[in-house]
């Protein structure tokens, strides 16, 4: 009886021993898969960049054999002006059209962590999988509670500062899902960039936020445009301040087919609206009123604006300019394209005879 409770007394410490020593070993083995798989991408990428490097510099002395250049002095600049001559493209958007650029500017950058002499990350957040990300939330952690004890200092001493109004982000708007996963090097869902997208949206609406003005703005972007000052192609006007009656105005040239259009817009105003000397009631059709009236609501200045235009030359469209002429009209056509009913039918029935004639052709 003894010797058995001592045998099982064996059994169960064995067995707690096992327990521990592989419950030791499950988080040895998470980061070692963790760090085997950051060691696999970081080698693919190595490789996979060398590659692109490569290829590169074997299509830039192609270029150069084909341009009659040096190789060895050839330039950026020379590279884009052979791309523009061997691949002219009339499209609008500069993004669309054909680059050879170096694999360091367009291919995606792989963001390598240091690790200690005994193999461990640095960066503690190397484990969440999504540090860059990580450390974005708690850098507006940190911002948040540095605002709210910059309120509370300056609010409990009675002092008045342009610091403890909220910072002014109209006119903005947040970085989308896809340029925030370009700027931070890293693929984030729905959920954690609504996630970012609210302790942001806190951090805006604090008292104080002006403080940390500088830290909200490189999140953000206008919404007039995507780069620089434009606004679905045409460039914002400048405005003007008169000064005599300090009103302020702009003033846009602008061209649609054969029309010529100068238009200037005054602050301060009621919805005056001065066409070729013409006023808004003038226009009998409905649509013109609409057309007219259209920008102001949705800038949402109708009526406090006055509008003052003149145009020349023939009628045009609406939005934007369109270079096609009017094609001249042929002999014994309705029109520059269109066909008669008689000749299309007369067209469609002598191919007809003539395939039904190589088939008899054939057949016989």
């Amino acid at each position: 009886m003894l010797l058995r409770s001592v045998r099982i007394a064996r059994l169960l410490s064995t067995d707690v021993a096992a327990s521990a020593i592989t419950a030791e070993e499950r988080p040895i083995k998470r980061i070692g898969r963790a760090l085997e798989t950051y060691m696999r991408l970081c080698k693919e990428h190595t490789s996979m960049m060398a590659r692109e490097r490569a290829d590169f510099e074997l299509g830039r002395r192609h270029l150069a054999n084909i341009m009659n250049l040096d190789p060895h002095t050839m330039t950026q600049e020379d590279i884009d002006e052979a791309i523009r001559y061997l691949f002219p493209s009339s499209l609008f958007d500069l993004k669309a059209r054909p680059v050879m650029r170096p694999p360091d500017e367009i291919l995606p950058k792989f963001r390598q962590f240091s690790f200690d002499e005994e193999g461990r990350p640095k960066d503690s957040r190397f484990y969440t999988l999504l540090p860059i990300f990580y450390g974005l939330l708690s850098d507006i952690g940190i911002k948040t509670k540095t605002v709210t004890s910059f309120y509370n200092d300056h609010f409990g001493a009675g002092k008045k500062s342009p610091e403890l109004e909220s910072v002014n982000t109209s006119g903005t708007q947040w970085f989308s899902r896809e340029k925030l996963e370009k700027k931070l090097g890293e693929k984030i869902s729905e959920e954690l960039y609504t996630h970012l997208l609210m302790a942001f949206d806190y951090l805006v609406s604090l008292p104080c936020s002006a403080v940390e003005e500088k830290f909200i703005m490189q999140y953000r972007e206008p919404l007039t445009a995507l780069t620089k000052s434009k606004l679905f192609g045409p460039a914002i006007p400048e405005v003007i301040i008169c000064p005599v009656t300090q009103r302020r105005s702009t003033f846009v040239k602008t061209r649609c087919k054969n029309t010529n259009a100068e238009v200037q817009v005054l602050a301060g105003g009621v919805g005056k609206f001065d066409i070729n000397g013409q006023d808004l009631h003038d226009f009998r059709h409905l649509i013109a009123r609409e057309i007219l009236l259209a920008p102001m609501l949705v800038a949402g200045v109708l009526g406090q604006v006055d509008v003052k235009a003149t145009t020349t030359g023939a009628g045009a469209g609406l939005l934007t300019y369109d270079p096609r002429t009017k094609e001249r009209s042929k002999v014994n056509q309705p029109g520059a394209r269109a066909k008669w009913i008689w000749y299309v039918f007369a067209g469609f029935f002598s191919s007809f005879v003539f395939s039904l004639g190589i088939k008899m052709r054939f057949s016989s």
